[in-house]
C-alpha cells in the first residue's frame, strides 16, 4: 500500500557554527567542531596569491602549488604517503591566496597533518619535478584553451586590465615557460616556507589537540605580514568593444562578456548576487529564458561576479550557434537594460530569497564546505558570522534593492565581449550590432 506523501514543513533557520580561535606560535588556528563528523578538513591559508607575482615571474605560485605534491622525497611521493592514512592532498592557488591542506579521517589527523606540514615547509623541490610539473601545466593550458569557452574567459583579462591581471592566473604559456626551478625555490623560501599563515580545522574535534596541530604546521614560521591592497590598473581603449578570436569553420561561438566590478569588501553581496541570480544565475533567469527557452540559441547561459581583494569582474558566458552570435549579444544587453529600468518581479524576488537561504544546511553539511567558507572569511577579512549576515541580507532584500543593484553593478557601456568563432562568418554581423569596435585576432597571438 502506498503511503501518503508527507507535506513539506517550513524551512528551518540556519546558523553557521561559531569557530574557535587560538594563537599558536606565529600563526592562527581557526577550528569548527562538528560532532559526529569523522572526516576532517584542514586548510592552510597564506597570502601568496597570483596577484602579487612580479610580471617576470607570472605563474610561479601555481607551479609551486603543483610541485608541493611531490613531497619531501620528490617524484609524486606525497599522495601515496597520505593514502596510507586515508587522506587526500588539497591545493588551490587563487589571485588572493595560496591554500594547501588535507582531508583526512579524524582518527588519523595527526599523522596526515604531519605529512602535509612537511610537504609545505620542507618539500624536495627537485629540478626534475619542477620541470615535469611545468610541462604538465603548459600542456594543460593549451588543452584547456582548445575549448572555445575557456579561451574566451582567459582572454578577457587582457581586455579589462594591464599588469598581472592581463595574463591568466597560471602565467600563460610564455611566462610560465620562463619559470625555472631556481625561481620556484626562491618563491617557496620567501613566501611559503617561513610564513605561518592561518590554519583552518573542521571536523569532530573532541579528541583533537588543536595546539599540537598548530605547532606541527607553523613550526618556527613568522607571523603573516598584512598585504597592501591596491586597485589594479585598467586597460585603455574604447568601451564597449568586441574582441573576435578567429577559429575558422567553427559552427558555434563562445561568448564571454565582462566589465569591471567592485572588490569583495566594497560590494553589497546580497543585492549584487540576488540581482545576478535574476539575470543569469538560475535556470529561470532572464538570460536563460530568453536565449535558451524563447530563442533556442543555446543550451544554457549564466552570469556571475568574480570578486577579489583589490577588484572584481562581472561576466556573462554562453555558447551559441554561429549564425545567432550577434543577436545573442544584443539580446543579452536588452535583458540587462530591462532589469536596470524595470526591476524584478515578486516571483523573481521570492526565488532569490529561497535559493540563497533554504539550502544553507545542505550547502554547509560537510567539513570541506565549512572549511572553504572559513577560507573565504580569512582571505577577505570577513567577520565570523559572515554566513549569517549574508542569509539575513537575502531574507530582507527587496525588489527595489535588486533593481538598484542592477543600476549600481551592471555597466553595459563599459563592457568587453570576447567572441571565439569563425571571423569570416561573424565579423560583419558583429560590426552591425553597433555595440562597439570589433578587433579580430588569432588566438595564438594572445599571450606572446
Amino acid at each position: 500500500m502506498l503511503q501518503t506523501r508527507p507535506e513539506p514543513g517550513a524551512a528551518q533557520p540556519y546558523t553557521f557554527p561559531k569557530p574557535q580561535r587560538l594563537q599558536v606560535g606565529g600563526g592562527s588556528v581557526i577550528a569548527i567542531d562538528v560532532p559526529g563528523q569523522s572526516f576532517a578538513a584542514i586548510r592552510l591559508i597564506q597570502p601568496a596569491g597570483g596577484a602579487a607575482e612580479p610580471l617576470d615571474r607570472m605563474g610561479v605560485a601555481t607551479l609551486t602549488g603543483e610541485v608541493l605534491e611531490d613531497g619531501i622525497h620528490g617524484n609524486s611521493s606525497l599522495a601515496p604517503a597520505l593514502e596510507r592514512h586515508g587522506a587526500e592532498w588539497v591545493s588551490r592557488v587563487s589571485w588572493d591566496a595560496f591554500v594547501t591542506g588535507v582531508d583526512a579521517p579524524v582518527n588519523r589527523i595527526t599523522d596526515a597533518t604531519a605529512l602535509f606540514a612537511e610537504a609545505v615547509r620542507t618539500p624536495a623541490l627537485r629540478a626534475d619535478d619542477v620541470l615535469r610539473r611545468r610541462e604538465q601545466l603548459l600542456e594543460r593550458f593549451w588543452l584547456d584553451v582548445s575549448q572555445p569557452s575557456t579561451l574566451a574567459s582567459r582572454a578577457v583579462g587582457g581586455q579589462l586590465f594591464t599588469g598581472r591581471y592581463a595574463t591568466p592566473l597560471n602565467g600563460g604559456p610564455v611566462r610560465l615557460a620562463d619559470v625555472t626551478p631556481e625561481i620556484v625555490a626562491e618563491f617557496h623560501a620567501s613566501s611559503i616556507a617561513g610564513v605561518a599563515g592561518t590554519l583552518v580545522v573542521v571536523g569532530d574535534l573532541s579528541d583533537v589537540d588543536l595546539e599540537a596541530l598548530g605547532r606541527t604546521v607553523f613550526g618556527d614560521a613568522t607571523p603573516t605580514a598584512p598585504e597592501p591592497v591596491t586597485a589594479p590598473e585598467r586597460a585603455a581603449g574604447e568601451f564597449p568593444r568586441i574582441l573576435l578570436l578567429n577559429r575558422p569553420d567553427s559552427v558555434q561561438s563562445a561568448i564571454f562578456m565582462a566589465h569591471h566590478a567592485p572588490s569583495r569588501s566594497a560590494i553589497d553581496l546580497p543585492r549584487a548576487e540576488g540581482m545576478s541570480d535574476v539575470l543569469g544565475g538560475m535556470f529561470t533567469s532572464r538570460l536563460n529564458m530568453k536565449l535558451r527557452e524563447e530563442l533556442g540559441y543555446t543550451y544554457g547561459v549564466g552570469c556571475r561576479f568574480d570578486l577579489r581583494r583589490d577588484s572584481g569582474v562581472f561576466c556573462i558566458s554562453t555558447q551559441v550557434e554561429a549564425p545567432t552570435t550577434a543577436h545573442s549579444i544584443t539580446a543579452s544587453l536588452e535583458e540587462i537594460d530591462k532589469l536596470r529600468t524595470g526591476g524584478v518581479t515578486e516571483g523573481e524576488l521570492s526565488a532569490v530569497r529561497e535559493s540563497n537561504t533554504v539550502g544553507l544546511p545542505v550547502t554547509y553539511s560537510t567539513a570541506r564546505s565549512l572549511a572553504y567558507a572559513m577560507v573565504e572569511m580569512v582571505v577577505h577579512d570577513l567577520p565570523e558570522d559572515h554566513v549569517d549576515r549574508l542569509r539575513a541580507g537575502f531574507e530582507r532584500v527587496t525588489a527595489e534593492d535588486l533593481r538598484q543593484a542592477a543600476v549600481d553593478y551592471l555597466h553595459p557601456d563599459q563592457l568587453v565581449a570576447v567572441v571565439v568563432g569563425d571571423a569570416g562568418q561573424l565579423e560583419k554581423p558583429l560590426r552591425e550590432t553597433g555595440v562597439g569596435p570589433v578587433e579580430v585576432r588569432d588566438p595564438e597571438t594572445l599571450w606572446t
